[in-house]
C-alpha cells in the first residue's frame, strides 16, 4: 500500500460555482436549442419540398415545419404534410415501365417513366437526391451533417456566449 507521501492529489476548486452556473443556464440552453432546431427544421422543410413528387404542386405546397418546442426532456420540431396521400406517395414503391396519365378526360401518353411523372423527373436534384418517393427520409439523410453542425453550434453558443 502506498504511503501518503507517495500519492498525488489533484483538486479542482470551483465545483460549486460550476454547478451554480449550469443550474442557471437551463433557460439559455432551451432557448438556443429551440432556435437552432427551428432553423434545422426549415432546412429539412426546404429539402422535403425539393424532393417531393410534383404533379399539381399540392403536395409540395402542403409541406411545412413548425417552431421547435420543448416536450418533456426533448426539444422537438415537427413537420410534414397534412394531405392524406402524402404518406402513400412517400411509401409506395415506384411502378416500373412507361405509363400514360389520365386527367380530367385528357390522356397524356408516356407521362410516367419508372413511376415518376414528367414534372417530378424535371425537378433538379437536392444535395444529390432525386425527387420522388421517400422524399422526407431523403431530406433527413441529406441534412445529417447539418444536424451534427447544429449540435456543435449549440455547444459553441453556450460555452462561448450567445453570438447569434
Amino acid at each position: 500500500m502506498a504511503e501518503k507521501d507517495d500519492v498525488i492529489r489533484l483538486e479542482w476548486d470551483g465545483l460549486k460555482e460550476l454547478e451554480d452556473l449550469l443550474d442557471g443556464m437551463g433557460d439559455e440552453i432551451e432557448r438556443i436549442a429551440k432556435e437552432e432546431m427551428t432553423k434545422y427544421g426549415l432546412l429539412v422543410e426546404e429539402g422535403t419540398k425539393a424532393l417531393a413528387p410534383k404533379d399539381t404542386g399540392d403536395l409540395e405546397e402542403s409541406i411545412n415545419f413548425g417552431q421547435a418546442e420543448r416536450e418533456g426532456d426533448y426539444i422537438v420540431v415537427e413537420g410534414g404534410s397534412n394531405l392524406e396521400y402524402s404518406l402513400i406517395r412517400h411509401e409506395r414503391p415506384n411502378k416500373m415501365g412507361i405509363r400514360d396519365k389520365y386527367d380530367n378526360g385528357a390522356k397524356f401518353e408516356n407521362y410516367y417513366i419508372g413511376g415518376k411523372g414528367r414534372k417530378t423527373l424535371r425537378k433538379p436534384t437536392w444535395r444529390g437526391y432525386r425527387a420522388g418517393r421517400k422524399f422526407l427520409q431523403n431530406a433527413i439523410n441529406a441534412t445529417e451533417e447539418d444536424y451534427n453542425k447544429m449540435n456543435e453550434r449549440i455547444l459553441e453558443r453556450l460555452l462561448g456566449g450567445d453570438k447569434e
